[in-house]
């Protein structure tokens, strides 16, 4: 064979590798799309950088139907493990923890008498011990005892709220409580890889973007987010859902039952843990959270007895169908 035939092969087989590898990408991509799309529901398994849809109406968001990733196999306790493929279906959610002035028409309304009323106290967080007591007259008029006030606090997230309370103010607003997998798919914001419900970084840009304890707990608290404990609902940025408050500022309660082995029995659509569990689900962290609890996490996950009342832990609510 001449030189010059040698040449032109070699040039022809230089064209040829590119094409079969442009080849492989494609079919690899369209493979991809159609596992991320299976059944028509998009999934958070992959984060595209687009910003989802949001859709706001009567103070709550739409979630879509979507499949997702729940839970974390690489950090966090066991009760976090195995990550799992879940499906859900299309519900709504309030965009931000239910306040005090909400939480007040449901008393005008009702004349509901709650579970710290009932008792006579509610648990509070005394800076100068670092630890939980039990404070006479705590309840959710007067968060830290009898001497307080929620005056000038009505935009601050209701706080010394049991699961029974959060779940007769639900009923009365015709909604309910989100599950565990509803919360958790939120706070992601369409996100597979987020830790945060913001993202990956704990100060984008060197902002805080949510409410929570800076400084070596529970000694020392820096205040460097701004606030001292509760803050107001908008305080901070929403997420990509635009969902606000999705962690710091209060501990927010779910409709499961808790159980650490949740995940190993999970079903795969609408999942929900046992009704007839001791404990509830409760999720976010709070203004009394540091971050290197791991609590803030979208994963994480964290329980109570449903009638523990503290001044660091509210909730939001959920529906199925669209809100009027």
């Amino acid at each position: 064979m001449s030189k010059s035939s040698q040449k032109q092969n070699r040039k022809r087989a230089g064209g040829f590798w590119p094409l079969v590898l442009c080849a492989v990408v494609v079919m690899a991509t369209v493979w991809s799309v159609a596992s991320w799309r299976r059944d028509g529901l998009p999934t958070a398994h992959i984060a595209t950088g687009q910003e989802p849809a949001v859709e706001i109406v009567a103070g709550m968001v739409r979630i879509p139907a979507a499949r997702f990733q729940m839970g974390s196999d690489y950090s966090g306790p066991p009760d976090q493990r195995p990550a799992h493929e879940v499906q859900l279906d299309e519900y709504w959610l309030d965009r931000h923890p239910v306040t005090n002035r909400q939480f007040a028409a449901f008393v005008a309304a009702t004349r509901y008498v709650t579970t710290a009323e009932q008792v006579g106290q509610g648990h509070v967080f005394d800076r100068s011990q670092g630890d939980w007591v039990n404070a006479a007259g705590a309840q959710w008029r007067h968060p830290t005892g009898s001497a307080s006030s929620i005056a000038g606090r009505e935009n601050q997230p209701v706080v010394q709220v049991g699961w029974y309370d959060a779940a007769a103010y639900a009923r009365w607003a015709e909604k309910r409580l989100p599950t565990e997998a509803e919360w958790e798919f939120a706070a992601r914001g369409g996100w597979f890889d987020a830790e945060f419900p913001w993202g990956r970084e704990e100060l984008p840009d060197g902002k805080y973007q949510a409410n929570y304890w800076q400084g070596k707990f529970p000694t020392e608290s820096q205040v460097l987010d701004g606030f001292a404990e509760t803050s107001p609902v908008d305080a901070f940025p929403p997420n990509r859902y635009g969902l606000l408050d999705m962690a710091g500022n209060v501990w927010q309660w779910c409709a499961d039952g808790y159980d650490e082995d949740t995940y190993r029995l999970s079903p795969p659509r609408n999942p929900r843990g046992p009704n007839e569990a001791e404990r509830r689900v409760r999720r976010g962290g709070s203004w009394l959270t540091p971050v290197e609890s791991g609590a803030l996490g979208v994963t994480a996950r964290s329980h109570a007895l449903p009638e523990l009342t503290t001044s660091d832990l509210g909730f939001r609510c959920a529906r199925s169908t669209k809100p009027e």
